[in-house]
């Protein structure tokens, strides 16, 4: 687990990360004790809490002097509690927008309470925006559930957008992103298919306003009737923002049961599980390989400190020398079990630099990359063979040919766990192609996992 001082209070899914300039910066959502013999308040009032750290283990609040929280200055309460007094905060991310000016640099997405003048103001303005399940839940509670949105320049000093973003429930983790490449706000929120929880994506232009979502991932035929889609964890992989990975949390209804899955997307739009993962690992131990389309992360053992419920966070991020690893969230108990502080905390849930997709070839079989435009002249591959695998390859010109001393049977054959083994031929680590000319890689494989290729 981390280190870091509490208050007593309860951290919820597995918040935020981002690393920057070397620094692990972490955003996390947490009950506060006070509010839970209060219904009213508890669960829908939390605070947003921020902590740092260098190693990813040890973590500590930003320096003193700060608005007082609980009549302490080093508490590190940044957002939601008494800084949303009208809106609440539940169910809340934040992300950093590379196109957004200085001071909105960071930005929070959250869940949160709107009264009915501000529905009614929102309906007038966007009449096609609106969950239809709105109008009973102002009838029944006399307000309705909206996603709000709110800005800073540090990711400390908030300050709440006026509007809602979406008039819709979405009792989860609400997890939103500037993606570069789609240039767009991108959600992905809580949806309701045939009555089943569900994952669902909405997209806009900014971060003032998103049209209803579409479901991504719902409860299908492969799934028993009684499991649902809950949190969605949504990141991408550290250093490549157009390879998007989600980790969907599934709920079993009948044993209460969290555990959450692995898929992949290529465009932020489409996506698929990945159909057998390898393993992720909890500290202190390395852990045990998931099964073949499974579970990547399942809750601990009996009276483990996360025995009852694992959550993903926000933030996939490169961890130590030669790991990545995302935050999350655990509880003792399960999520329908009374609640009751201390409960639960943070940890990491990580795999070996790069490897958390393979190719696999058991036996034998080749491929080959699109020709590739690229300003690098070697080939770098993170792999792992048996003792009797290999892994060669083969450099192809713009017009199909092999390039001279660059073929198969020039290739010196890698085998072993490597996570930047370099291609050569004959020794010889330079491709030998024309400066400018697009090239195509075809690979020999044996008894291997070929986990990236990168060209430098």
């Amino acid at each position: 687990m981390l280190h870091a001082k509490t208050t007593g209070d309860v951290a919820l899914f597995g918040g935020s990360q981002v690393k920057e300039d070397g620094v692990h910066r972490l955003w996390y959502e947490s009950w506060l004790k006070k509010d839970f013999a209060n219904p009213k308040r508890i669960g829908m009032f939390n605070a947003l809490r921020y902590l740092e750290s260098d190693d990813g283990l040890h973590w500590k609040p930003p320096p003193a002097g700060r608005e007082k929280f609980h009549g302490k200055r080093n508490d590190n309460v940044v957002y939601g509690a008494t800084h949303t007094p009208e809106t609440g905060f539940h169910g809340g991310s934040v992300f950093v927008d590379p196109s957004a000016p200085e001071s909105e640099r960071y930005k929070a997405f959250h869940l949160g309470k709107a009264e009915t003048k501000m529905v009614e103001a929102y309906r007038r303005k966007r009449p096609d925006a609106v969950d239809p399940h709105t109008a009973l839940t102002l009838k029944h509670h006399g307000f309705a559930y909206a996603l709000f949105g709110a800005t800073s320049p540090d990711g400390i000093r908030w300050k709440a957008l006026p509007e809602p973003l979406l008039v819709m429930n979405s009792d989860t983790h609400n997890i939103c992103e500037y993606d570069p490449m789609l240039k767009k706000y991108v959600a992905y929120v809580r949806t309701w298919f045939f009555h089943h929880r569900s994952i669902g994506r909405a997209m806009s232009d900014d971060f003032r306003s998103f049209p209803l979502p579409e479901e991504v991932f719902w409860p299908d035929a492969s799934q028993a009737p009684y499991d649902t889609w809950y949190c969605n964890g949504k990141t991408v992989m550290p250093g490549a923002p157009d390879y998007h990975v989600i980790f969907p949390m599934r709920w079993s209804l009948p044993t209460d049961h969290f555990e959450f899955h692995l898929a992949i997307s290529p465009d932020n739009l489409r996506w698929g599980f990945v159909p057998g993962p390898p393993a992720a690992a909890r500290l202190p131990s390395d852990g045990q390989a998931a099964q073949a389309g499974g579970a990547v992360c399942k809750p601990g053992e009996p009276n483990d400190w996360d025995a009852g419920v694992v959550a993903p966070g926000k933030g996939l991020v490169k961890w130590g020398k030669d790991r990545i690893g995302i935050l999350y969230g655990g509880t003792p108990v399960p999520h329908k079990y009374p609640r009751r502080p201390p409960l639960g905390g943070l940890a990491w849930a990580w795999w070996p630099k790069g490897r958390l997709v393979a190719l696999r070839c058991p036996l034998e079989g080749s491929f080959a990359l699109w020709p590739l435009l690229f300003k690098g002249r070697s080939v770098h591959l993170n792999f792992r063979t048996t003792k009797t695998g290999f892994v060669r390859v083969e450099a192809l010109g713009e017009k199909g040919e092999p390039l001279e001393g660059r073929t198969f049977e020039d290739c010196d054959m890698l085998s072993g766990d490597h996570l930047d083994g370099i291609i050569s031929w004959r020794g010889e680590k330079d491709l030998g192609h024309p400066s400018g000319s697009p090239v195509t890689l075809r690979f020999q494989l044996r008894n291997a996992d070929l986990f990236s290729v990168s060209l430098q």
